[in-house]
Order: C-alpha cells, then sequence, then structure tokens
C-alpha cells in the first residue's frame, strides 16, 4: 500500500511540473505583438485593397499590408511598444491616421479605420521611349563592337585580327581554338566586307583559310572597324 501511494504522488508531481514547463516554454517563444483591424467606408463596407502603413515611432520601422476581403487587415511580428501610427490610403478615399497605438507583449491591438469617399483626380502620366540601336528586332543575339581606334592600341602578337575575337566575352580559348557561344570552330563565321573568310574545314585554330600554316587574310592595319 505505501509503495503504490508513493508511485501515485510521483505520477501527480510530475504533471504538474510538467504542465509549469510547457507554459513557462510557451512564455518565452513570444516577443513581439500585432496590430489588427477593419477599414471601411462610411457606411460600414469593408474596403479590400486599402494600403495600411503601420509606423513605430521609436525606432522608425514601417510594415506595409493591405486589407484582405470584408476590409480585415493584420500586422504581426510588430515590437512591443508605443507610439505606433496607423495610416490607410486607397483611391476614391481621403486617406486616415490612428496615432498613440500601443502593442503589447502577445497581445493584437485592434484598430478600426473609417475613410471617407473623395473625388480622386488622376494626373496624366507621358511615357517618352528611346530607340537604341543595340536592341533591334532583326538581331539575333549579343554583339561587341571595336572601333579603329581600340584596334590601333591593342598589342597584339602575331599581328592576326582575329586574335582581338579573344576580348569578347562569349568568346572562350580554352579548348585551343576560337570557340564562340561554346559551338566548335567550324560553327565560325568570319566575314571581311561581307564576304565570307572561314575554313570551313576547321583545320587550324584562327577559323581563317590557311591557318594551319599560320596563314593571314589581311593586314591587321586595314581593319577599321572589328
Amino acid at each position: 500500500m505505501l509503495t503504490r501511494s508513493l508511485t501515485r504522488i510521483a505520477i501527480a508531481l510530475g504533471v504538474v511540473i510538467g504542465a509549469g514547463l510547457a507554459s513557462e516554454t510557451n512564455a518565452q517563444g513570444v516577443t513581439t505583438g500585432a496590430i489588427s483591424g477593419f477599414v471601411t467606408d462610411s457606411e460600414g463596407n469593408g474596403l479590400v485593397g486599402a494600403q495600411l502603413e503601420i509606423t513605430n515611432r521609436e525606432t522608425g520601422i514601417t510594415v506595409r499590408t493591405t486589407s484582405r476581403e470584408g476590409g480585415r487587415y493584420s500586422a504581426q511580428g510588430l515590437a512591443i511598444g508605443r507610439g505606433y501610427t496607423v495610416t490607410a490610403r486607397r483611391i476614391g478615399f481621403q486617406a486616415a491616421s490612428r496615432e498613440g497605438l500601443t502593442v503589447e507583449l502577445g497581445e493584437a491591438t485592434k484598430q478600426d479605420i473609417v475613410l471617407a469617399q473623395q473625388t480622386a483626380v488622376l494626373d496624366a502620366v507621358q511615357v517618352t521611349g528611346t530607340t537604341d540601336a543595340i536592341i533591334s528586332p532583326s538581331r539575333t543575339g549579343t554583339g561587341s563592337t571595336i572601333s579603329d581606334s581600340a584596334l590601333r592600341r591593342m598589342p597584339l602578337l602575331n599581328r592576326d585580327f582575329s586574335e582581338i575575337v579573344r576580348t569578347v566575352p562569349q568568346v572562350s580559348t580554352t579548348t585551343g581554338f576560337l570557340s564562340g557561344g561554346g559551338v566548335n570552330l567550324r560553327q565560325n563565321l568570319i566575314q571581311i566586307d561581307g564576304a565570307v573568310a572561314s575554313d570551313p574545314f576547321g583545320l587550324g585554330t584562327t577559323g581563317q583559310p590557311g591557318g594551319q600554316a599560320n596563314a593571314k587574310s589581311i593586314p591587321v592595319d586595314a581593319v577599321k572597324e572589328y
């Protein structure tokens, strides 16, 4: 009998202590509060899509939210403090603010806002666009242009104008030949004044005919723009 009584007392104490720890844990997990309420018109109809700004005057932090169905809004996770200001705006209504609100720990401060109708006149917006030569419907990819002055300043070890293509970000030479956009050398297209000057067999590394013998199509000084 003595053993059973002690066992029951131990179980009871365990339940009480466990409940106390759970309550303390829940209390420690809440560190913020909230502000919620409804945005309505003068007739009590909920306004959907009203823009709300909740500002903490002590810290300067502003939280923005939008009213949902029925005009309800809610701003969660607000720091504890006094001096909160709630401002509501919506097209066709006069903006309204509520100041001096207090947010308490684990509590939702209720604040309803009524907006009075107001005629809104929207100013005309003029959009001006400019044509960029880089953006063109006829272009099918990226491109780079090197002027004649840049050509004269660039150091060229082999005096070959095809070396300049190495300065273009879309060209790689890690494979030992010029690869534009990751394609094979045979897919490169080199043109001189509109005439094709490519190496269709891809025997060399320059992409030009005679590249395997280090031949050059034209002298680099003859190129005005690349």
